[in-house]
């Protein structure tokens, strides 16, 4: 729908000038004649309105791009099994339908215990917490034929680390727990491919960490549950993804202290989802505010990820199933959740699409809606 308004918007209603050149703003004839005769050249306000219009319109077409991972056709979905020792992954459906789709080993060799994943969409690596094995790994992918392959031996990022949860942000750098000295770390992505290094420390010994559980970035925060304690130290917490050298405490937030022991967490947008150990999955707004229980029909349910388009996935290992609903609430209420698919054990799950060069729509729908009004405002800016 979006290309076809594009192009319409294009074809139609925007004059031969603006397809591709500069238009022309030589004065009429009838401009011309009042110059010769010593009036005032006004500018016309039907022009103005004119430009006016159309780039509102073009901003209209820009906005109604398709984004997300269901309007590509290279989005996957990716699921951690720990009992198999297994990545495998499954293409997100463009009509949102998983009807009959069988789920894919991606990786079977080289894992103990994976749980925590996460994908860095603009470089395509796969990253992997195994607890078991004590390390953080890292896959190079590729699509192959419309198929998700790791085309990379496993690299090893750091050891001696018991991780669970693992996310990166979009310049690269991976942010990954260590559940048992109550830490948050974090690597750089110029050093993540080398192999072996040491990573940094973003958070410790702060009364918000008690056994980390799931962890998310949004290229300015770190999000992170809490498996311990989580009415006191908080189910769900946000800190600075840089903070200030010496001021770490001070840039913590709790943002929900409703559940003792909480899993995974996902950002979709302005939103946080979090799940519980038993059965919820919560959700709150970025910047805190009411915690609501979005729904209470899981078992056992464990990490979760957004699509980049409107919907959010949630493993439910007990259930032996993946299940999703609609992320876009302005208002955070319950609504009901729909099975995917049938997966057993499932554990962690992160999207790959082509989402980030989608993420140009909505600067160039702001742009024209600009220039729209400075047409209205300013004649002259666009009439020179």
């Amino acid at each position: 729908f979006g290309s076809r308004l594009r192009a319409l918007l294009t074809s139609t209603l925007l004059p031969p000038p603006f397809r591709p050149s500069v238009p022309s703003m030589q004065p009429t004839s009838r401009e011309r004649q009042m110059s010769r005769s010593g009036c005032a050249i006004a500018a016309a306000p039907w022009r103005r309105a004119g430009v006016a219009w159309r780039l509102s319109l073009l901003a209209l077409g820009a906005l109604a791009q398709p984004r997300g991972a269901r309007a590509d056709p290279d989005g996957f979905l990716v699921m951690s099994t720990p009992r198999d020792s297994k990545i495998s992954w499954l293409r997100l459906p463009e009509n949102g339908d998983f009807a009959g789709a069988v789920p894919k080993t991606l990786i079977d060799t080289g894992l103990k215990a994976p749980q925590g994943i996460a994908v860095d969409k603009k470089r395509r690596r796969l990253y992997v917490a195994d607890p078991d094995a004590q390390k953080i790994f890292a896959y190079q992918l590729s699509i192959v034929s419309g198929r998700l392959v790791a085309d990379s031996e496993q690299i090893t990022i750091c050891s001696g680390i018991e991780s669970r949860w693992v996310a990166v942000d979009g310049a690269g750098t991976i942010f990954f727990t260590d559940e048992p000295q109550n830490r948050i770390l974090k690597v750089a992505a110029d050093r993540a491919m080398r192999g072996m290094v040491t990573p940094e420390v973003v958070y410790s010994d702060a009364a918000e960490i008690n056994k980390p559980g799931g962890l998310a970035v949004d290229n300015f925060h770190v999000f992170w549950t809490n498996k311990n304690f989580g009415q006191e130290a908080g189910s769900l917490v946000r800190g600075a993804e840089s903070p200030l050298s010496g001021g770490a405490a001070a840039s913590l937030s709790i943002l929900a202290k409703n559940s003792v022991k909480c899993y995974g967490v996902c950002i979709a947008m302005g939103n946080v989802f979090f799940t519980d150990s038993e059965k919820a999955i919560y959700g709150v707004k970025k910047d805190g505010g009411v915690v609501a229980e979005v729904s209470g029909a899981l078992s056992r349910p464990r990490g979760c990820a957004w699509d980049g388009d409107g919907t959010v996935y949630v493993a439910d290992r007990g259930a032996g199933a993946v299940f999703s609903f609609a992320s876009n609430m302005h208002v955070i209420s319950e609504t009901t959740l729909t099975k995917a698919f049938e997966f057993e054990d499932a554990f962690g799950l992160a999207v790959l699409n082509g989402a980030a060069r989608h993420l140009f729509a909505l600067p160039s729908a702001v742009l024209a809606a600009c220039l729209a009004l400075l047409a209205a405002a300013s004649p002259g800016l666009l009439e020179h």
